[in-house]
């Protein structure tokens, strides 16, 4: 049955932003936000480089060298957010970032879903979605995000609220397409759209992808062929590849042999054969029409083959928890989905990846039993897999529209 967002007064729209103010103030209290979230900074470097008519990829943000890492198009959408005071740009973002996870929530939840609710709350659902909007700020990828502030939530919400919609959507797909533009790493939804025969989403997806290289070289013609053709082939230049932090393939296996030369052939390997066991996976979700399994699913191809996931990329474990929790109750019932849930979303609570030794190569010298908190959250994402295969046997194999 496909999962839909429950209909919703919009009230809950006040009670997020509400929310968002007093994340923001609280945060800034506590955790010194207004010195930190590295990451927006970055984002605003890069507007205001193309203001200042300065070359994009020789910048780096002061005090830190970071330099700026996404296409062109990137910079020219955070031109907005470089033109307002500081504590403007960091409130607006962080109120996106927290509406983007109530967002998620209420079109990962299945209709059904509410009727696990006590009656008593059932027409509260305002003040469950604001609840579970609270709790996710605990989670470590969700947490990251916001600290660092990120643009995953923003991404992972436009890809779920695009693919979700019904197949005669008017430009559905468009957005994903406009997401690659911005971040490359959600290049495979594009054969996600494929496998899965969705011809006027993929010609969408890529309209939406060429539309942004045109706004780019339109704007800035010089500085996206440098892009498109150097930087773009440059993994290193977003951060050190054997880094905690990076819960990818390429990660893990950096973590083991440095940079020795058989880890990219493993690399290139393993994401190939781990790719195609996703589309395989993922299609016959879509299928069985289970829309949201099908595209979080999907996103563990993203996760795990690309050569950086830093741990803020897997706020995908919102949608593919809820997905792991529905395939769990119809295997083995409702106590066993209920102590899954609480176990998938507690364990990314206890951001395990940060009890090990880290930084200046300290990865290098785990032992095995360090690798295996320190890898925490690529292990997580392979038990989710292998359970969502292994109880899509009973699943429907043609399609139930």
């Amino acid at each position: 049955m496909t999962s839909t967002p429950p209909s919703t007064d919009r009230r809950w729209l006040i009670v997020a932003v509400l929310g968002c103010a007093a994340v923001v103030a609280l945060g800034a209290w506590a955790y010194g936000l207004f010195d930190g979230m590295i990451d927006l900074r970055v984002y605003r470097l890069g507007g205001s480089v193309l203001l200042d008519r300065a070359s994009l990829y020789d910048a780096q943000l002061p005090g830190s060298g970071l330099p700026f890492t996404y296409p062109p198009f990137a910079a020219i959408a955070m031109v907005p957010l470089a033109v307002v005071p500081w504590g403007v740009a960091l409130v607006v973002w962080t109120t996106i970032s927290v509406l983007c996870i109530a967002l998620i929530w209420r079109a990962a939840l299945p209709a059904n879903a509410w009727t696990l609710v006590p009656e008593q709350w059932r027409d509260r659902r305002i003040a469950v979605l604001a609840a579970l909007t609270a709790l996710s700020l605990l989670l470590e990828p969700v947490w990251q995000t916001i600290q660092f502030g990120q643009i995953n939530l923003l991404l992972t919400a436009m890809i779920l609220l695009d693919l979700v919609r019904p197949a005669d959507a008017r430009w559905r797909g468009f957005w994903v397409g406009v997401t690659i533009g911005v971040k490359l790493t959600p290049l495979p939804f594009l054969a996600f759209l494929l496998i899965t025969k969705q011809w006027r989403a993929f010609r969408n997806a890529v309209l939406g992808l060429v539309a942004t290289m045109a706004i780019g070289f339109a704007v800035v013609p010089n500085q996206s062929w440098e892009y498109w053709t150097v930087v773009i082939r440059n993994a290193n230049r977003v951060g050190g590849l054997a880094y905690t932090a990076n819960q990818s393939f390429m990660g893990f296996l950096s973590r083991l042999g440095d940079e020795a030369s058989w880890v990219e052939p493993v690399w290139f390997l393993l994401s190939a054969i781990f790719g195609l066991l996703v589309l395989w996976l993922a299609r016959r979700y879509w299928l069985a029409d289970e829309r949201v399994t099908a595209i979080s699913v999907m996103a563990l191809a993203v996760l795990y083959a690309s050569p950086v996931s830093w741990s803020h990329h897997w706020v995908w474990i919102i949608p593919l928890g809820i997905s792991l929790i529905r395939a769990v109750q119809r295997e083995w019932g409702s106590r066993v989905a209920l102590v899954t849930g609480i176990a998938w979303y507690g364990l990314f609570m206890l951001r395990s990846i940060w009890w090990v030794p880290f930084r200046d190569d300290r990865e290098l010298s785990w032992t095995f039993w360090q690798s295996i908190p320190g890898n925490s959250h690529l292990i997580l994402g392979l038990l989710a897999f292998l359970t969502l295969a292994y109880t899509s046997r009973s699943l429907p194999k043609q399609p139930t529209a």
